[in-house]
């Protein structure tokens, strides 16, 4: 995984894009906008100078970091990349387009990854035309400094696929876990009746919001 890259220059994609670089990927940074693209590389930035600042990183480092970022318009430029992590919105018409699209530039062996929190990588799998390939890495936000990363197998998710992506997420520093295609996956499936909860406690008087 040399080549990586990056669809989406919003929160995630930043994220994604910074910690791909830093741990010396060479990165493409893909948004359909130019102004979005520039706008991306300026956020991921600025993040790098806020670790110089607290001396988490030399100013070298950060340097070489943004050196590893291409940012870039035409979907076409992802060609050569050995894995592509589309960070669309959660919107599922929005990501099958982009992956049908995506699925005709791509070369055989490069892999796609949907950065989704909600949606069905199984049914998102569909969009593509090697689906053995499609895999599901969520990340959280925000993401250099949150470890865990889930890897969401659809249901033709081969193991090899679900193999380099682990090991590339430890690349990156992060902590996988492989997780099925269920709807909330693993942290929010636990998380969401958290906060329910916690609202009905508010409800009955239990404890005031500050609690």
């Amino acid at each position: 995984m040399e080549t990586v890259g990056v669809i989406g220059t919003g929160t995630m994609g930043c994220g994604i894009a910074q910690i791909a670089a830093q741990a010396r990927c060479n990165v493409i940074f893909q948004n359909r906008r130019q102004e979005s693209v520039d706008r991306g590389l300026g956020e991921i930035e600025r993040a790098l100078a806020r670790l110089v600042s607290k001396d988490k990183i030399t100013a070298a480092q950060a340097e070489g970091t943004l050196g590893r970022i291409r940012g870039v318009v035409p979907l076409e430029e992802l060609k050569s990349c050995d894995i592509v992590i589309e960070s669309a919105p959660e919107i599922e018409s929005l990501k099958l387009e982009l992956l049908t699209k995506l699925d005709s530039i791509l070369g055989d062996d490069c892999i796609i990854a949907t950065n989704t929190s909600s949606l069905s990588v199984t049914k998102l799998a569909q969009a593509v035309s090697r689906p053995g390939h499609f895999v599901g890495m969520h990340f959280f936000n925000p993401v250099p400094m949150m470890k865990l990363v889930e890897i969401v197998s659809g249901m033709r998710t081969t193991d090899s696929t679900v193999g380099s992506v682990r090991a590339f997420a430890e690349k990156l520093g992060k902590l996988p876990i492989d997780v099925k295609d269920y709807p909330g996956f693993v942290v929010n499936r636990v998380l969401f009746p958290m906060i329910n909860e916690a609202a009905f406690a508010l409800q009955e008087g239990v404890a005031d919001a500050t609690a």
